[in-house]
């Protein structure tokens, strides 16, 4: 375990009443909720501990939470050098070299003629000594940082000494700019890249060297070295984010020939290790390549790339290459299908249902059935059965309320286990508050003593799951069932939860979150197989019902070697959606963001400055608080990038097709798309 400080909960222990007391404002009296209830002989499923993972944990929420998988993933790994432990930043950050040892934590790089830091081994050994698995993320894109400065001037791919009229420039390296060039008011045009600027070219060659030696290092996968390996990061974006090393756009083709060539050397290198790709950003880029004009232009069977591809939607195409792989050579060179996704709109815990419910429209530009999770594994179930799912990168916080992205995040997590989702790693932004964490605990650490949620799924419903969304599970250590009720609304709720098939019961151990702490409450009083209690406005209750004493309790599901394809729910026929002839799926849009950079700590509060960098000293360093250092492109990447969008110069985005003109008036304020994922 790392030796960080454990975050110090107090637990309020109280004596056991009949009825869940919960503390009312004076005069104020709960509404009556939905009909809740479990079953636990029905739905029964294994439930995947890795829906439960992050990117970059921080190190103290990571031992509390005993982490399961921890990506080494973003922008930035995607350029990552090994040999000499430098990245690229990308138009994440005036494209510069960047070396490890450009950190707090190593002074800056301070005394040093040479990098002598490698962030890639510090980050496998606090996962291996936290016992979390590694999810690690392999350069596809051509190139990887020729250099690691230890000073500045930083090497970067658009100099001001080539370039000295671009639209802007690194205030902390002025020599360093966007590589964007105004051709007239508020256009731009993007300057011609060279790669060996600041590059070095890589080869599939490349990534069995990087899996040869983290398995020299750390050991192979079924002996704790790394256990995942991603095949590329976002190629959908590459011609943008990584523009400098990757100016055309990816292709149908060039993705498959890159992520084949890499997963041959992750196998040869280590056999017992498993792979993830696909791995793109959002919605257009499921269903179209970048050469096809995704994320820009809509895409449709007819555009060129998918055209030329059969018609079929480029996620699809991709499972069905690896699958005709195997066919033919009798080897499994992928083992989970992945993509990211970001909340693109809305303003509360209701985008949580474009995660599953194939009624909801996204309220976004989206405007389409997104169904996510069992589109997945119909994905699945049609090109290549066997395969797992994943979403290596999320976030669906959506509003300013930190109470409300918690609530939003505990209902995620619980929507993954229902849906039978196989791994998540949450990726954070600046957006979402100081709360995330306590969803997390709810799963993985209700009492402080890592409690956690149940591992096999139990049929759960609410009458109205939008008011009172309820997740139960049973728990192979003790038998424990373990219930979870979130209250989404903004009112106390009262509701009877209908027990069935738990085996003998007496009364449910009692765990609530109101937005402050999680505290123990008294034992809930079970009569007659029902429970009924008052839930607080935008609140998180848990029940722990003890393992019965009879034979009546059914026994958890154990995981099979595969898992989850035979416990996971069988894959139901998705709606007509955007991938067809009749329903392009729309552009992103460009919204109308301003450029601004985050500060950690006391340095300074970005949101005092929007639009403005800080400078602080270090060592006589100059440097931004928080976007010029290391964590640029991992922690910190979509909180510091510069952009945010995915405008690219020179280019308009399509706009989503309007059906008259009240729809119109509606994508008028620039509110419509403030929750784009910062690009």
């Amino acid at each position: 375990m790392r030796d960080y400080p454990r975050r110090q909960r107090a637990l309020v222990c109280v004596v056991p009443v009949a009825v869940l007391a919960l503390a009312l404002a004076p005069g104020a009296r709960a509404a009556t909720g939905p009909a809740l209830a479990v079953d636990g002989e029905a739905g029964r499923h294994w439930i995947s501990p890795d829906i439960y993972g992050m990117n970059f944990a921080e190190p103290a929420l990571a031992s509390e939470l005993a982490l399961p998988i921890d990506r080494w993933g973003g922008n930035a790994t995607e350029t990552y050098n090994f040999h000499i432990g430098a990245d690229n930043t990308g138009n994440d950050w005036y494209f510069e070299n960047v070396a490890d040892c450009w950190e707090a934590a190593h002074d800056w790089c301070s005394g040093l003629t040479k990098n002598n830091v490698f962030a890639y081994r510090e980050f496998v050994s606090a996962d291996q000594a936290d016992g979390a698995q590694t999810l690690f993320n392999l350069p596809l894109v051509g190139y990887v940082a020729g250099s690691a400065p230890v000073s500045q001037p930083l090497p970067c791919s658009f100099p001001a000494t080539e370039f000295p009229d671009q639209e802007s420039f690194d205030p902390y390296d002025e020599n360093c700019g966007d590589g964007l060039r105004e051709t007239s008011k508020g256009q731009t045009t993007e300057l011609p890249s060279d790669p060996s600027r600041t590059g070095t070219p890589v080869t599939a060659a490349y990534d069995g060297e990087f899996v040869q030696d983290l398995v020299s290092r750390f050991g192979p996968a079924s002996a704790g070295g790394v256990s995942i390996y991603e095949l590329g990061n976002e190629p959908g974006l590459w011609d943008s984010t990584h523009r400098d090393f990757h100016p055309a756009p990816t292709t149908y083709d060039e993705l498959w020939d890159k992520s084949r060539d890499a997963a041959l050397e992750v196998k040869a290198q280590d056999p017992s290790a498993e792979t993830l790709g696909f791995s793109e950003w959002g919605w257009p880029n499921y269903f179209c390549s970048a050469a096809d004009g995704a994320p820009e232009r809509a895409c449709t069977p007819q555009t060129p790339d998918r055209a030329a591809h059969g018609g079929t939607p480029l996620v699809e195409w991709f499972l069905q290459q690896f699958h005709s792989y195997e066919e033919q050579h009798g080897t499994r060179l992928l083992n989970y299908i992945d993509v990211h996704y970001y909340a693109q709109g809305g303003e509360n815990a209701e985008v949580t249902r474009s995660l599953w419910d194939p009624t909801y429209t996204d309220p976004s530009w989206i405007d389409a059935k997104i169904d996510l999770i069992p589109r997945m594994h119909e994905w699945v179930a049609n090109n290549y059965p066997g395969t797992k799912i994943a979403l290596s990168e999320y976030n669906l916080s959506v509003s300013s309320s930190p109470v409300v992205n918690a609530l939003i995040q505990a209902d995620t997590l619980g929507i993954f286990a229902r849906e039978g989702l196989d791994l998540a790693t949450r990726w954070p932004l600046e957006s979402d508050g100081p709360l995330i964490g306590d969803a997390f605990r709810m799963f993985r650490d209700y009492n402080g003593a890592h409690g956690q949620f149940g591992n096999t799924w139990v049929q759960s419903t609410s009458s109205d799951s939008h008011q009172l969304a309820i997740y139960g599970a049973q728990r192979s250590s003790d038998g424990a069932y373990t219930i979870l009720v979130v209250n989404n609304s903004d009112e106390p709720l009262t509701s009877p939860l209908r027990l069935t098939g738990v085996g003998s019961m007496g009364s449910a151990k009692t765990w609530q979150w109101t937005g402050g702490s999680l505290e123990h409450k008294p034992d809930q009083s079970i009569a007659d197989s029902e429970l009924t209690a008052t839930y607080p406005a935008q609140s998180m209750t848990l029940f722990v019902i003890p393992k019965a004493t009879t034979d009546e309790a059914p026994a958890p599901v154990s995981p099979s070697p595969t898992a989850p394809t035979e416990e996971a729910p069988t894959p139901r026929a998705l709606s007509p959606i955007a991938p067809t002839d009749e329903a392009p799926i729309p552009a992103s849009p460009t919204p109308n963001a301003t450029s601004r950079t985050v500060a950690p700590g006391p340095l300074l509060a970005a949101s005092a400055i929007p639009g403005a960098l800080a400078v602080s000293k270090a060592r006589g360093r100059s440097h931004p608080p928080a976007c010029s250092k290391r964590k640029l492109g991992r922690r910190r990447a979509r909180v510091c990038r510069r952009k945010h969008t995915h405008r690219r110069a020179g280019r308009h985005l399509q706009a989503p097709i309007l059906r008259d003109s009240s729809e119109a008036q509606a994508l008028l304020p620039a509110t419509r798309f403030a929750h784009l994922r910062p690009r």
